[in-house]
């Protein structure tokens, strides 16, 4: 008998891996998402490209993470992260900009074109 895990990820550890360090990577966006500015890491990259990795870097993982869910995954990854500037609507000292939803959107919509490849490149290999 099958577990779910096994149904949605394919039953590996680097899946199970993958899955733990997306859900990571969406629990601290949405904290510095909602948090107060002030709060907010320190980078020494211009802003919009720390958006644009991080989110890049969830949604790889996502997709890695349930790879048999690829098409949901991405487009939950893509509209999500721009979706996410409006959650600094709930905090007075943040602002959302359609700038930084774009940011967050290419970003996603990268890293999971490089989870997919990657995926396609080992299904090659591997046959």
């Amino acid at each position: 008998m099958k577990s779910v895990w096994n149904d949605l990820s394919g039953g590996s550890y680097p899946t199970l891996y993958a899955q733990v360090i997306a859900w990571a990577l969406l629990v601290f966006i949405f904290f510095v998402t909602v948090s107060p500015i002030r709060m907010r890491p320190r980078t020494i990259t211009r802003v919009n490209l720390d958006r644009a990795l991080v989110f890049a870097s969830m949604a790889f993982f996502f997709v890695l993470g349930y790879p048999r869910y690829t098409t949901p995954v991405v487009l939950a990854c893509v509209v999500g992260s721009g979706l996410s500037e409006l959650l600094q609507l709930a905090s007075p000292s943040r602002h959302a900009r359609l700038g930084d939803a774009m940011a967050k959107s290419i970003g996603a919509a990268a890293g999971a074109g490089v989870a997919i490849a990657a995926l396609l490149t080992s299904s090659l290999m591997a046959t």
